[in-house]
């Protein structure tokens, strides 16, 4: 490890090569690893000196993508974000610009303060969104309004913010305000990294902010399909009372919301849920998982939990459900559906 940043850099600076950002991605995670690890290798710190005058070098190569991607790497550096504040001003590419001073607050350097301030004003909002989250890692109060609307599309490329700026910002700046604003705004995708912040925050905030419950209920019947899905699984989630909301998104035309909301409905007991699973456990697609997973809200309760939380219905369900075991060969389902006729019998 110690001799990989010379080899890598030796390519990363050699312009016959077309995978020079790559590369430099490479060196970052490596970077990256020295850094956050429990223990390195007693070369490994003297290597990394040795390598940062290199990609400090390539902050002004000619190819735009290798000066995007070398804010990576920099910014596991230390004691360089002064010649990343210094390229700001002459960098002409906005990704790359927005690189440096994610870069910057990386470096949490409280000597930083002072210029983070002072791009509070700049006329590019997502600087100012990155000035802010600089500003908040150095532990200072500053006004998220600037975060309310993050541009999604700006920081596609910007190696910190990518892939999701929202899930990114929410990281930076846990505010159950923010991401009640981000559920309600008119982009799909920072609705999108909204709800996967609602993923952290449903619970704790219904005692130190906004409810966020309700207003992940009203993403039932968002525009964007998938996002439909996700609201419909953090619901499930927590078991939340939107009986109604999701019995309506259980005839969802996108299957995979549909499938996440008749599981929800489920796990509430719900007797709306019933003949959909009677339809789902006699027809050809049943759309819930039958393994058990590790409890998340990214994932589907599986078939065994939505059956015990029904167990109220279990005269009506109990024909299908020894149907469906006599037809499936899963041996997986075949024990869960055991279990779950087990549980009924007692």
């Amino acid at each position: 490890m110690p001799a990989a940043p010379a080899a890598l850099l030796g390519l990363a600076e050699d312009p016959a090569v077309t995978v020079r950002p790559a590369v430099v991605e490479v060196v970052g995670d490596l970077g990256h690893a020295g850094r956050t690890a429990d223990a390195v290798d007693p070369a490994w710190p003297g290597a990394w000196e040795r390598a940062v005058p290199r990609l400090t070098a390539l902050l002004a190569d000619p190819d735009v993508e290798v000066r995007r991607g070398v804010t990576y790497p920099l910014a596991q550096a230390r004691d360089v974000w002064r010649v990343l504040a210094d390229r700001f001003a002459g960098e002409p590419d906005r990704v790359a610009r927005l690189g440096l001073v994610v870069a910057v607050g990386l470096h949490d350097d409280p000597a930083a303060r002072g210029w983070f301030a002072g791009l509070l004003g700049h006329d590019d909002r997502a600087v100012r969104i990155a000035a802010v989250v600089g500003l908040v890692r150095l532990g200072e109060e500053v006004d998220p309004a600037p975060l309310l609307d993050p541009e999604p599309e700006v920081w596609e490329g910007t190696w910190r913010a990518a892939p999701d700026p929202v899930w990114w910002l929410h990281r930076e700046v846990p505010d159950p305000g923010l991401v009640a604003a981000w559920l309600a705004h008119p982009h799909a995708e920072v609705r999108r990294g909204a709800l996967w912040a609602s993923g952290d925050l449903s619970a704790p905030a219904r005692g130190s902010g906004p409810d966020l419950l309700p207003l992940v209920a009203d993403r039932l019947a968002d525009d964007e399909p998938d996002n439909r899905r996700v609201a419909a699984l953090l619901l499930a989630s927590v078991r939340a009372p939107f009986a109604d909301d999701l019995a309506l998104a259980a005839r969802d035309v996108h299957l995979p919301a549909a499938d996440a909301a008749h599981a929800a409905l489920a796990l509430l007991g719900d007797e709306r849920a019933v003949p959909l699973l009677v339809d789902r456990l006699t027809g050809p697609r049943l759309g819930l998982a039958v393994r058990r997973s590790r409890v998340t809200w990214r994932l589907p309760p599986p078939l065994e939990e939505v059956l015990t939380a029904l167990s109220a219905h279990a005269g009506t369900l109990a024909p299908a459900v020894r149907g469906r075991l006599g037809a499936t060969a899963d041996p997986v389902e075949v024990e869960a559906l055991q279990r779950v006729l087990r549980s009924w019998q007692r």
